[in-house]
């Protein structure tokens, strides 16, 4: 009956993975659309000070459906493993990679596709190779992996880095390098590789 429900909860897991990344991958092209279709009309651009964007229904699917991605991504790690869910979020660059061909009249170089083929791979063989995560049962187990000394010099750290790229770099450089932001996503987003999406799931 137990192998029956973990290989139930482990489909749950992966549909909810997949969907999150559907989700995720799709609100990139519905923001994108609506950012263009404001500058078309000539309204001013976030960066220096518009606010057009909120009156954009395109700008708020986009942003709904960003977080019902992030809802589902989040929901995936109660039923199947982090190191099967986490490695399924590479398939929302893959999302917006086909979808933006269509829609936004995109088209992938060389390296876009070959980019694509190794997130495809890369994914692949950690799902396959992963090892078996640790279980959690109790709050009281999750506080004390999260009172880690390990976890919380990286989480100082990635705050610190955080705030100083938001505060001091961003501004400066945010206009004409977008490795800023994707830094600071990408750091911000470094908190999902440890404990803080360790699934609690009772035997």
């Amino acid at each position: 009956m137990s192998q029956g429900r973990g290989k139930y909860d482990f489909y749950i897991g992966l549909g909810l993975a997949t969907s999150s990344s559907i989700f995720t991958g799709g609100s990139f092209i519905l923001k994108k659309n609506g950012l263009l279709r404001l500058a078309r009309k000539g309204s001013m651009r976030a960066g220096q000070g518009g606010h057009a964007y909120l009156k954009e229904w395109l700008c708020w699917a986009g942003l709904l459906s960003m977080g019902a991605g992030e809802v589902a991504n989040f929901a995936a790690y109660a039923f199947a493993p982090a190191t099967l869910v986490t490695p399924l979020g590479a398939l929302s660059v893959l999302v917006s990679a086909i979808l933006s061909s269509y829609f936004l009249n995109e088209r992938l170089n060389l390296h876009g596709k070959i980019g694509c083929l190794l997130s495809i791979l890369g994914s692949t063989v950690i799902v396959i190779h992963a090892p078996k995560e640790e279980e959690i049962e109790t709050l009281n187990e999750m506080s004390h992996k999260l009172g880690d000394p390990g976890f919380v010099v990286f989480a100082t750290l990635v705050v610190i880095v955080a705030l100083v790229l938001i505060f001091m770099v961003a501004p400066r450089h945010g206009q004409t390098n977008i490795l800023v932001y994707i830094t600071i996503c990408s750091v911000i987003g470094a908190f999902s590789c440890l404990y803080l999406f360790e699934k609690m799931r009772k035997q």
